[in-house]
């Protein structure tokens, strides 16, 4: 149903001298500074993981070599989920309206779109302790994941732990004993600090302080030296979430578009009406869990 002037009266009059529409500046776009992004080219879109070599054996003299085989994993897929709106006016509204506010719908939607990747790329931290799952059928955040060789490694304290100097610690150490699926070392360290807003000033001690956080004495802080980026997010849901992250390239966390964001304008003769939309679809893909650790107190 279109916007008309019954319904939007107020506006076709001159005794307000201004009508306030979407009050603030929009929130800066995050999920691109923390999650790598990808076209698409089919839907759904499936993926495997399979295992490389496994150590090397011993070759005795004068005996033949040990064959060896990949070792295939189970197929994840995703796929796209459309998101849109649409907004009609008709023409005397859109003629009559002495405030301009029809003509700020556009600009609503457009930031509405936005707000929408964030949301849903955000997602996949907040449900990465309780829902999301890999290519191992765990949750992202998890104590016990299965690799190929059946062995297990987490990257989630337990019990989840507060934001802290030992927190962040336990994790660096965490990402230094990472191993591939068959249990051979890999080389990857956490260089960002992910966190809700209200544990800002928290972080900022923690990592922006020379010496040791509440402590009296001249302690070094050992953190400075991982040289740790943080950021903060509101899109993330729960306030003591804090999640320790590999450089994105290195982050199997996926925002897949499919269709990126267009808008169109059609007229409607018959009523003498213009309709907007605004159109995406895209997926997000929770892969493989290396590259992040994350800690949820209260989940």
């Amino acid at each position: 149903m279109p916007a008309v002037t019954s319904a939007f009266s107020a506006l076709l009059s001159t005794q307000y001298q201004t009508f306030l529409v979407n009050v603030g500046k929009e929130y800066p776009r995050l999920w691109p500074t923390w999650f790598k992004s990808m076209d698409m080219d089919t839907n759904p879109y499936i993926s495997d993981k399979i295992s490389g070599a496994p150590a090397e054996p011993v070759k005795p003299e004068g005996q033949q070599f040990v064959p060896v085989l990949p070792t295939m994993g189970s197929s994840f897929q995703v796929t796209a989920t459309p998101y849109g709106f649409l907004f009609s006016v008709t023409w005397e509204m859109w003629r009559d309206d002495k405030y301009g506010v029809m003509g700020e719908m556009w600009t609503s939607m457009a930031r509405n779109n936005r707000t929408r990747q964030e949301v849903q790329a955000f997602s996949m931290i907040n449900n990465g302790f309780g829902t999301n799952t890999g290519y191992d059928n765990a949750t992202l955040f998890n104590t016990a994941h299965v690799d190929l060789d059946n062995s297990t490694q987490a990257n989630r304290p337990s019990p989840d732990v507060t934001l802290s100097q030992l927190g962040i610690q336990a994790g660096q150490i965490n990402f230094d004993g990472l191993n591939d699926e068959n249990s051979l070392p890999i080389s990857v360290s956490a260089t960002r600090l992910l966190i809700q807003q209200s544990n800002r000033y928290l972080a900022r001690e923690l990592l922006g302080s020379s010496g040791k956080t509440g402590t009296a004495d001249n302690d070094t802080n050992a953190l400075l030296a991982d040289g740790l980026q943080w950021g903060v997010s509101r899109f993330l849901t729960r306030t003591q979430d804090w999640v320790l992250m590999a450089p994105i390239e290195e982050v199997d966390l996926e925002f897949m578009w499919r269709d990126r964001p267009r808008s169109r304008t059609f007229d409607d003769p018959f009523i003498e009406a213009s309709d907007h939309t605004v159109y995406q679809r895209f997926a997000t893909r929770v892969g493989d869990w290396r590259g992040v650790y994350g800690s949820s107190v209260g989940f």
